[in-house]
């Protein structure tokens, strides 16, 4: 099986490029077990994006929501908001991502008027719900999206995905509240930018022996304060992202190389194998030594 990563910079932005310059959309269907962590971890990009469940169920991370969608739902998701797709079985997910200029350049009368309000003062994110008229129009056209991006035989599939892009942005703008709230504005995306900058002092320091008291230095900010940009961000504490960072980077060690359980424990930051193996165990639902003998069978032969 090939496993896929989500490639991300110091700030957590995603680094694949969606699409090109010159027609700025992507088609995905994303099964999320074949992420390698197991799930689609946090990531953001200037780029919006329309997912729908297809198989199974998604569980989509945003800020303090856990966001379940079923079969048949979906969501969009605002531009610049960080977000992680989970599932608890199968979830597999057809999705587009696209910048805006896909359907109107910057400065433009189209842009200004309907593109920019959703973008600076719409919703972080818009449940999809079948069961709700408008919601559903914008489910079939995503569908309807998807079946010309799979098969993408017709000299006419980018001006028809043009259109029914279009067609669907309409249906958001009609629905969505996208007042200006500036005060909100302005404060979220301080706290977001703080949350990011403590979230990367964590991926560089994890090895080391760092707390809450640590991370909250990383922006000169109260362990209070610290807790709440966390709660709010991604509804964890900083010390539970940390351990869960720490056992992330252990499992790509026990895939991707063969050191022994104890070296990898130190190596990530855990003061004792005992601990590190209880943590493993609990995140994982297998010992460090199960888990490394699952991938290695999992994985595809040379």
């Amino acid at each position: 099986m090939q496993f896929y990563k989500t490639t991300t910079d110091e700030t957590l932005r995603e680094t694949v490029a969606h699409g090109s310059d010159k027609y700025p959309i992507a088609y995905y269907i994303d099964d999320i077990r074949q992420f390698d962590l197991g799930f689609i971890d946090w990531h953001w990009h200037r780029e919006v994006e329309f997912v729908t469940v297809s198989q199974g169920n998604v569980t989509c991370m945003i800020g303090q929501n856990k966001i379940y969608l079923e079969k048949g739902w979906g969501i969009f998701i605002n531009s610049g908001t960080i977000h992680r797709f989970e599932t608890n079985n199968i979830g597999i997910m057809p999705n587009i991502v696209f910048a805006p200029e896909l359907i109107a350049t910057e400065k433009s009368l189209i842009h200004e008027t309907y593109i920019l309000p959703i973008l600076l003062y719409g919703p972080a994110y818009q449940i999809l719900n079948p069961n709700i008229s408008w919601q559903n129009t914008i489910l079939m056209l995503l569908n309807q999206i998807y079946d010309i991006q799979e098969k993408n035989i017709d000299s006419l599939s980018p001006l028809n995905t043009l259109l029914l892009t279009t067609e669907l942005w309409k249906h958001l703008f009609q629905n969505v509240n996208s007042e200006p709230v500036f005060a909100k504005g302005v404060n979220s995306a301080f706290q977001s930018s703080r949350l990011q900058i403590m979230l990367q002092f964590i991926h560089d320091h994890y090895a080391e022996d760092i707390g809450l008291e640590d991370i909250a230095k990383a922006t000169n900010i109260s362990k209070s304060s610290t807790l709440e940009i966390f709660r709010r961000g991604i509804c964890q504490s900083p010390v539970s992202y940390l351990i869960e960072y720490r056992l992330i980077q252990a499992a790509i060690l026990l895939k991707n190389t063969k050191k022994t359980v104890s070296n990898i424990s130190l190596t990530t930051g855990f003061s004792t194998d005992t601990y590190f193996c209880r943590k493993f165990k609990g995140y994982y639902k297998m010992t460090p030594a199960e888990y490394r003998k699952q991938v290695l069978h999992n994985s595809p032969s040379l």
